[in-house]
């Protein structure tokens, strides 16, 4: 299936889900494909609003912020930031600071294992360059006050991580635990757009 087409059976299905009852929790971006520059700014992501930007300033609210670590041996390693810790930010960890990289069917939500690790943060396994893999995390929802879990989609390249993308993500704004979906599928319903 083509990029044309996978984007715009996204954003049909984007529509579709719009359409659902107000009682539907589950909020999913479209397709962004968002390139985290190796910086030790990187990319700030709100994923509330979906604002995006080069520093904090340009994403009020921001929920994490991939970036290259500018000192340290090596420099330019990815690492994950997540803000204040008034805002809740973590991602899943296999075991102490060690950043999981999650399998379909994996659960997200208040029994997994979290870290705020930033700096230090060992992202080992997504330095060693990722195709479309998922990272969990939990955040503070600025418009419902609550902790939010979901995941984040992202590429990355050996050996430090990048050039990384952020392809998409999901959460579930009732507070409710997220589940990573088996891969492609929201591709698998077995129908074709035109084109």
């Amino acid at each position: 299936m083509s990029v044309q087409s996978r984007i715009a059976r996204t954003a049909l299905l984007s529509a579709l889900a719009a359409a659902l009852p107000a009682g539907a929790a589950e909020v999913c971006s479209p397709l962004r494909n968002l390139n985290v520059p190796a910086t030790g700014e990187g990319l700030y992501l709100n994923l509330i609003t979906g604002v995006s930007g080069e520093a904090e300033s340009l994403a009020p609210g921001f929920d994490i912020d991939p970036y290259a670590r500018q000192i340290g041996e090596p420099p330019g390693q990815l690492k994950f930031y997540w803000g204040s810790a008034a805002n809740g930010g973590a991602g899943v960890v296999s075991s102490g600071t060690t950043f999981a990289v999650l399998q379909p069917g994996a659960v997200i939500g208040p029994d997994a294992l979290f870290s705020r690790a930033g700096f230090d943060g060992d992202t080992s396994l997504w330095q060693a360059g990722l195709s479309q893999a998922y990272l969990g995390l939990r955040f503070k929802n600025e418009g419902s006050g609550a902790i939010n879990y979901g995941w984040i989609r992202l590429s990355t390249q050996p050996p430090l991580g990048f050039p990384v993308t952020i392809h998409d993500w999901c959460y579930d704004d009732a507070g409710a635990p997220a589940t990573v979906p088996a891969a492609d599928a929201i591709y698998a319903d077995g129908f074709e757009l035109p084109g």
